[in-house]
């Protein structure tokens, strides 16, 4: 990922700095997935800023923003690094759009990477996993946090976990696999979980246990060299951010705006909270992954449990209690009135799921109709009420 700040760019002292990964799906004139030349692409359309790679699967186009400072910055670089992927693949005869499956591609049919000259790491997965390397065929946003103070990293690492289902609730866009609709919001991480050491992650009493761990498993081969963990809430083996993996791959952007702003805040208002002393102890595992299978079922219509009032609440209802809690950091941040706003239109909006049924059955049951549609969902700017106020104001 390109987290190099920009060439003269200064970062505040204890910013906390972001990117982001998005995933994209590369479709071919019938709305299936289609295997694309990266490297051509790159040659023929290189990215004004940012950077780009391929995945295991040929039909994913990973596209990376450089560090920003907001989500405003996070927006306006995906926009453009977006645009750039869409030129690729129509120079190519392709199309690209965001969302964390694939409507009806089935994966026996979709081509990968496995040169082991230039894609040695590839290889050695396909070696190690098989067909569930090769049946996980999914896409997804992973934000990248930047945290000022690296002491705090494993602690706010601890509680971020808390907030992993909403996030995935609020990115939920995965209800149909190979043509079938399968109940559920989100099926991605019904294939991601076939996959070793995925999920929520343990708490850490600290980081050097942490990377101690990561280390050991490295010794005796279950983690190759280089490479980190994969679970839904990481520190990055490389770049020392916070990783949050657990979010699907979404169409619009105003969605993308609204999960950084929240995890921006988020880690701002944990990191305020253990200064002062009140940060609330670290949730067990096992209490978060039962929110995150009500997420993933229900998506913006779970009752998702607070675990410290083992209270089951309506999510419009625990987002409100969420976007409280952080409305002094949102507002310090220069977001605070858009912040509301932004979740409001998301609760109005439904999920990326909601909203892809609904696109679906004013089709009249056409997936290559819906493909088209998220092409062009994908291309829509960010929404103008969410554009920030001149002079940064919020």
């Amino acid at each position: 990922m390109a987290l190099d700040h920009e060439p003269g760019r200064v970062m505040p002292a204890g910013a906390i700095t972001l990117g982001v990964e998005e995933e994209l799906q590369v479709v071919g004139p019938d709305g299936g997935l289609a295997a694309h030349d990266v490297a051509s692409g790159q040659r023929d359309f290189p990215e004004p800023l940012g950077s780009s790679c391929g995945e295991i699967h040929r039909c994913v186009l990973e596209m990376q923003t450089p560090v920003c400072g907001s989500p405003d910055e996070i927006v306006a670089a995906l926009a453009v690094l977006r645009q750039t992927a869409a030129a690729r693949a129509r120079a190519q005869g392709q199309r690209v759009l965001a969302a964390a499956l694939h409507p009806f591609s089935r994966w026996q049919a979709q081509a990968l990477h496995e040169d082991p000259l230039h894609h040695p790491h590839y290889v050695h997965l396909l070696q190690e996993y098989g067909d569930i390397a090769r049946s996980a065929m999914s896409f997804a946003l992973h934000v990248h946090l930047g945290v000022g103070q690296p002491e705090w990293r494993m602690p706010v690492m601890n509680r971020l976990r808390h907030v992993l289902p909403e996030l995935l609730a609020l990115s939920a866009s995965a209800p149909l696999f190979e043509g079938r609709d399968t109940g559920l919001q989100t099926w991605r991480h019904s294939l991601l979980g076939r996959y070793p050491r995925m999920g929520v992650p343990e708490v850490w009493a600290s980081e050097a246990d942490y990377w101690a761990h990561v280390r050991r498993l490295q010794a005796v081969g279950s983690v190759e060299q280089g490479h980190g963990l994969w679970e839904d809430l990481r520190i990055h083996h490389r770049y020392a951010t916070l990783e949050v993996r657990v979010c699907d791959a979404v169409h619009g952007l105003d969605r993308v705006w609204l999960i950084v702003a929240l995890l921006q805040a988020e880690v701002a208002t944990l990191q305020a909270e253990l200064a002062a002393g009140q940060c609330v102890p670290p949730l067990p595992r096992a209490l978060i992954e039962d929110n995150k299978w009500r997420a993933r079922r229900h998506g913006q219509q779970a009752r998702l449990v607070d675990w410290h009032s083992e209270e089951p609440l309506p999510f419009a209802q625990g987002m409100a209690r969420w976007l409280a809690r952080l409305a002094p950091a949102a507002a310090a941040l220069g977001f605070g009135r858009r912040l509301p706003l932004a979740m409001a239109d998301a609760l109005r909006q439904g999920t990326p799921a909601d909203q892809q049924r609904r696109w679906l059955a004013e089709t009249g049951g056409e997936l290559p109709a819906l493909v088209d549609r998220l092409v062009h969902e994908t291309a829509q700017p960010l929404s103008r009420w969410l554009l920030a106020e001149p002079g940064g104001a919020a």
